[in-house]
């Protein structure tokens, strides 16, 4: 297991900084099998994976009345512990926005849970952690980004050669 010290979400903090938000988050578990977070549903709170495996499931076709997506539909990825993983981020900024994916317990995990009351409080009265944390977020956006664009082009690629056949 990563240490939570070590997870990206506190790159570059000290551990007085790391202590002051392990004092605001909230120590929640889940048994195997559980789902964490639907997809296309919202919430006001992000997670850190201190121990087990989940897995991040993302439905790969649009939603289309009446189309039920079947296994065959859905990217799957595996994260465990040892990757100091975060996720659910963006409903720190907005609880409106629609989660992007389905997270599920692949065994029984133990998570940090972060209240964007509570994120709001360290952005108010704790700068100095505040603006490490935003970069720290926005650093995982841009790769999540990237990595979605290379996916995108690969997918147009293959459409574009599959047209020409």
């Amino acid at each position: 297991m990563g240490s939570i010290k070590e997870n990206t979400l506190f790159a570059n903090l000290d551990d007085s900084q790391i202590d002051h938000i392990l004092k605001l988050v909230k120590e929640c578990r889940f048994r195997k099998g559980e789902t964490i977070i639907e997809e296309h549903s919202t919430g006001n709170s992000m997670y850190l994976l201190k121990k087990g495996e989940i897995s991040i499931e993302k439905d790969l076709i649009p939603l289309i009345e009446g189309y039920q997506s079947g296994p065959d539909d859905k990217k799957i990825i595996r994260i465990s512990d040892a990757q100091n993983f975060f996720f659910g981020e963006m409903s720190l900024f907005d609880p409106a926005l629609k989660r992007t994916a389905t997270i599920k317990a692949l065994s029984d995990v133990e998570l940090l849970e972060l209240f964007d009351i509570d994120f709001e409080k360290i952005l108010k009265n704790r700068q100095d952690i505040g603006v490490i944390i935003l970069k720290n977020i926005a650093l995982k956006l841009s790769r999540t980004l990237e990595n979605s664009n290379i996916e995108l082009s690969k997918m147009i690629t293959a459409f574009t050669l599959s047209l020409k056949l």
